[in-house]
């Protein structure tokens, strides 16, 4: 006999069924939602790993040192000359330190022009520590092959001139080519109290104007080592075809009197000096 208020059997079946599909669908939507978040945090886990290890390494190579008071790190080269790069550098044909300035002059070994050679000198004291730094560009912007060009650093301090330093050296190869087009006459000289004086007159023999005359000179003792640099523009500083300007190099040093010989040289933007075989116009034993 059949019950009206007991629903079939396959009723109850298939609403349990029903039932505990939805149950699974659920769990199984859960569950996929806790897998995607942990693998999400898996992998910000392991970006966050990298990436420490990456501005670790990166720190490495650019980080900064720290030091003891008074420590050193390394033993420089003393006194010798050191390029910024395995390229040839230009030589340094003589340098001295007097008391707060290192002067001396390079030569340009090259067979090409060079321009901006700038020196960079690093003094230590007594017990290899640094103690003093400085920079300078040669008195000439562009000089030819075998010429050479005074250069004077001045430093921060005074120093002793036992002093040991390193310079270092950098350049620019130039394209530049500046035709020989200035003569150059030297007149008077002239020593006072601590002071030192030339004069003299620029020719400009080129056809077109010499912009921005440029007159430097380099001061030798008795044993043609360098005292002192020095350099001016001619007055006026642009010198028209066949035209000429005087100049005047005039500084103070503590000796004049050990100044024998000068070696002066001239450009312009356009031209450098004629020499006629020589590098510049060297004038022995100047007059009083």
């Amino acid at each position: 006999m059949k019950t009206t208020d007991t629903p079939d059997s396959r009723d109850w079946y298939t609403l349990n069924r029903h039932l505990y599909t939805g149950k699974t669908a659920i769990s199984m939507q859960n569950y996929t939602l806790t897998s995607s978040l942990l693998i999400l945090i898996s992998y910000c886990t392991l970006f966050a790993v990298l990436g420490l290890f990456y501005t670790m390494s990166t720190s490495s190579i650019y980080a900064q040192i720290e030091i003891t008071t008074g420590e050193n790190i390394t033993s420089p080269k003393f006194n010798g000359t050191i390029s910024e790069d395995a390229e040839p550098k230009p030589e340094i044909l003589y340098s001295a330190l007097h008391s707060d300035t290192i002067v001396g002059e390079v030569l340009n070994n090259f067979t090409y022009p060079i321009e901006a050679v700038r020196i960079t000198a690093s003094v230590y004291d007594k017990n290899g520590v640094i103690a003093s730094t400085g920079d300078s560009y040669t008195s000439e912007y562009w000089i030819k092959p075998g010429s050479r060009s005074g250069f004077d650093i001045h430093l921060d301090e005074k120093l002793p001139s036992n002093s040991k330093y390193t310079l270092t050296t950098s350049l620019e190869k130039s394209e530049n080519d500046k035709p020989e087009a200035l003569q150059l006459s030297v007149g008077g000289n002239s020593k006072g109290p601590g002071s030192y004086k030339v004069l003299g007159e620029v020719i400009n023999q080129g056809p077109d104007d010499a912009n921005s005359v440029k007159v430097s000179g380099i001061f030798y003792d008795k044993d043609h080592k360098v005292v002192d640099v020095d350099y001016t523009y001619t007055n006026p500083d642009i010198i028209g075809p066949n035209k000429k300007a005087p100049f005047e190099l005039s500084f103070y040093t503590d000796n004049p009197e050990k100044i024998k010989s000068i070696a002066i040289n001239a450009q312009s933007n356009e031209y450098s000096l004629i020499t006629n075989g020589t590098q510049n116009n060297t004038k022995s034993e100047p007059s009083n």
